[in-house]
């Protein structure tokens, strides 16, 4: 028998499909993140100029943020970084404050009611809300280390998370006739929206989510945002509950493109 002439067959490189290629790409973005504690401690925000020194449009920015905020706390950004930073200044700022501490408890063993009346089953929020309410009640002013530790904890910091997700979606869902002509082009319902993006974990936050949660609680919220825009200065979202709560201290965070940290004014 003759040998065979034909030329050999060039190995063919796998083909791999569009879900393939996303699932690998997130799978390096969450080994990244698993890098990073959940809450970080404080840093002074010279780090961000380190971190953007060959940025000028970014440096230019953070050389004005600095004149008025002087430090900065990372969350870990695994979708969940709205929630976490949110929770975690919400209860940082109640330990300081005696008469907001008080509030906010208040306010807090209220969320089980909104919970109820939006359609939450107890037994699909409770264990969230009793760790949340129990990490809340132990806050102590003389050891705030005990905050980072339980933030850091997943345990615990995760069930805080899912928790102020609810709270956000029961907002929405009682006032969805308010909140629902957002959501033309996505041509989805509120309903929709909450089970898809409020209350699924690690799904990354946007201004109805914001919003929801300000109103909820009753805490302003500002949102500085610092991109790579002309502008020297950063733009500056405020979300206010009531026209009267301008009065009160707005939680900080800053934004970077698809991620949320935790911002603080000078002393």
């Amino acid at each position: 028998m003759s040998a065979s002439t034909e030329p050999p067959r060039a190995s063919e490189e796998p083909v791999l499909s569009d879900e393939l290629i996303l699932e690998f790409e997130q799978q390096i973005k969450d080994e990244e993140a698993q890098k990073i504690p959940l809450v970080c401690q404080e840093e002074p925000i010279s780090r961000l100029v380190e971190e953007y020194k060959d940025n000028e449009p970014f440096l230019k920015k953070i050389n004005n943020l600095s004149k008025e905020h002087d430090k900065i706390r990372r969350c870990r950004g695994d979708g969940n970084c709205f929630f976490r930073a949110f929770a975690f200044a919400w209860f940082e700022s109640a330990s300081k404050n005696t008469d907001l501490y008080a509030a906010r408890l208040f306010k807090l063993k209220e969320t089980c009611e909104l919970l109820e009346s939006s359609g939450f089953e107890k037994l699909a929020y409770e264990d969230f809300y009793e760790v949340t309410l129990q990490q809340f009640e132990q806050l102590n002013i003389n050891d705030p280390d005990m905050l980072l530790v339980a933030f850091q904890s997943a345990e615990s910091s995760n069930a805080i998370v899912m928790h102020f997700r609810f709270i956000a979606s029961a907002y929405l869902r009682i006032h969805d006739a308010e909140y629902e002509p957002f959501l033309i082009d996505e041509m989805i319902s509120i309903q929709e929206f909450c089970s898809m993006h409020v209350e699924a974990f690690g799904r990354e936050s946007d201004h109805l989510q914001i919003i929801a949660l300000s109103k909820a609680l009753e805490v302003p919220i500002q949102v500085v945002y610092l991109d790579g825009g002309s502008n020297d200065q950063c733009a500056v979202h405020e979300f206010w509950p009531e026209e009267e709560d301008k009065s009160k201290t707005p939680i900080k965070l800053i934004y970077r493109p698809g991620h949320y940290d935790i911002l603080y004014s000078n002393k």
